[in-house]
């Protein structure tokens, strides 16, 4: 058993690994061929392109691992059943249960693998990542210039050479527009010859020019005295432009970090805390707004008609002020018999005009017509600040479930790779064939439905349609009873994928034992 423990693992690892890097190379180029305009015509150096794929390669790692694991563990199986190794085990009483083993417990180990780089180097590698792809998307490209044609790209200069001689440096028939001033085409140089040289660092463009002439006209609007055209002829003048803003810099990458994909599991969890405590105070304060808002108005209206109503009657101003507070349920403003502040608000609301049915028939029409226009603004400030309180919330909620988007991501990886096992394994021993022909096709239809069930679990997280746990888990949950139905068939030698087997079973269905009859 132990050789034959090592037999089977060593027949799973070398397709595993081969795998894992053709799926990263596949999904590499995909990459390049997505961003391929925004390095091409920049003046990288090679190990800063070396650099950014190395890390767009770690990137990768979440869906090239268990396609790997799909594909590789399809292909042994296929390999052991085509050549009737298979076969021969069970025939010597081995189970398929116990031929799996030795790779699930390496698939464990692969799974809890997979765990720690999501959790610890995945976030690390996104930060470079995302960090060095913006610089080169935000590079400006590599100073070009051409014979022909004006040149605007060098910052505040428009250069036109005439022609450029084969060694690349020697130009003639210049023309340089000076825009440092802003004042348009009023400093011109021209030159019959030069030679073009960048400095060393790169950082600036050595123009060297022979025989030319420069016209340079001050803008009077700017100045009290008027100054005259002036035209310098030279026999040799030295330009320096500034080439910096072409220069290849890296950004701060510590404006990244907080980032939900740049942060392992304590990490989300803290920031999800922090952004959920953040939404409950705002719903709070929301609610808190929109009751005192609703009832400021009321509970004034109402105490200065009791009070005044009392006032009249009793002349008792501190019973008054009780009575009114005690009408909208606050305390009594100044201590007095309770019983008879309550028994005279009794008596007040049983005869008070407050009492109408109607309430506005208690004010004269311009006043109905005051408060009508009133209570329309105020209903209309309170819709639109409800609307805006809303998108407000909903936007905190959304960006809270990418964190908990994230943090489900640190395991989901780990146990797509145990489940995509546990279907590849079976389904390669009931399919029983090898290499890279069947087995990739059954492999990515499998993986592409997986892929495609968890971007629609994620998309319906973020969207809020379904919670984090059952939209990121919707995959496997689907996939876990699927597994355990194809490792089943497989131990029971279940002729799944046998044309005459299900031939067998449609036949002892009238309808179809009809249409066979035909045939």
């Amino acid at each position: 058993m132990k050789k034959l423990s090592i037999f089977t693992l060593k027949s799973y690892i070398g397709p595993l690994v081969l795998t894992f890097f053709i799926s990263i190379f596949v999904l590499l180029m995909q990459f390049l061929w997505k961003y391929v305009d925004d390095f091409v015509g920049k003046g990288f150096e090679w190990y800063t392109i070396a650099e950014l794929l190395f890390y767009a390669s770690a990137t990768f790692v979440p869906m090239a691992l268990p396609l790997a694991v799909l594909l590789s563990s399809l292909m042994t199986f296929g390999n052991l059943g085509e050549n009737y190794e298979l076969v021969a085990i069970k025939s010597a009483g081995i189970s398929i249960q116990r031929l799996m083993r030795p790779m699930v417990i390496f698939i464990f180990f692969v799974s809890v693998g997979a765990f720690y780089f999501s959790n610890f180097i995945l976030p690390k590698a996104n930060l470079e990542f995302q960090s060095l792809l913006s610089d080169v998307r935000n590079k400006k490209p590599a100073v070009t210039i051409s014979e022909g044609v004006f040149n605007s790209d060098i910052g505040d200069f428009v250069i036109k050479v005439g022609k450029k001689l084969p060694d690349g440096r020697t130009i003639q028939d210049v023309i340089i527009y000076d825009h440092r001033n802003g004042d348009g085409n009023t400093n011109v140089t021209q030159a019959k010859s030069g030679l073009m040289e960048m400095t060393d660092d790169k950082m600036y463009l050595v123009l060297t020019l022979f025989d030319g002439i420069n016209f340079n006209e001050p803008n009077n609007d700017k100045s009290d005295k008027f100054e005259p055209l002036q035209i310098t002829k030279f026999k040799k003048e030295i330009q320096r432009i500034d080439l910096s803003s072409f220069s290849f810099k890296k950004s701060d990458k510590s404006l990244r970090k907080k980032g939900y994909q740049m942060l392992n599991v304590y990490q989300l969890a803290y920031y999800d805390d922090s952004l959920s405590m953040d939404l409950d105070s705002t719903l709070s304060e929301f609610s808190y707004s929109s009751i005192r808002d609703y009832t400021y108005y009321f509970k004034q209206y109402y105490m200065d008609k009791v009070a005044d109503s009392v006032l009249k009657k009793s002349g008792d101003k501190y019973l008054a002020d009780s009575l009114a507070a005690i009408v909208i349920g606050k305390k009594p403003i100044k201590r007095v018999a309770v019983a008879k502040a309550k028994e005279s608000a009794s008596v007040f609301l049983s005869d008070s005009i407050l009492t109408k049915d109607y309430l506005l028939d208690n004010f004269d029409s311009i006043r109905q017509q005051r408060i009508v226009v009133g209570a329309l603004s105020q209903g209309r400030n309170a819709a639109y600040q409800s609307k805006f309180s809303e998108d407000r919330v909903l936007a905190k909620e959304r960006y809270i479930s990418k964190y908990k988007v994230e943090w489900h991501k640190k395991f989901t990886l780990s146990v797509a790779c145990i489940l995509l096992f546990f279907i590849g394994a079976p389904l390669g021993s009931i399919i029983r064939k090898g290499g890279l022909g069947m087995p990739i096709v059954v492999s990515i239809l499998m993986f592409v439905t997986y892929h495609v069930f968890t971007i629609i679990g994620e998309k319906s997280v973020k969207s809020l349609v379904m919670e984090p746990w059952e939209g990121m888990w919707l995959a496997s949950i689907i996939y876990l009873p699927l597994g355990a139905f194809f490792t089943w068939k497989a131990t029971t030698d279940a002729p799944l994928f046998d044309a005459e087997a299900w031939q067998r079973i449609f036949s002892k269905i009238n309808i179809f034992s009809k249409l066979l009859k035909k045939k």
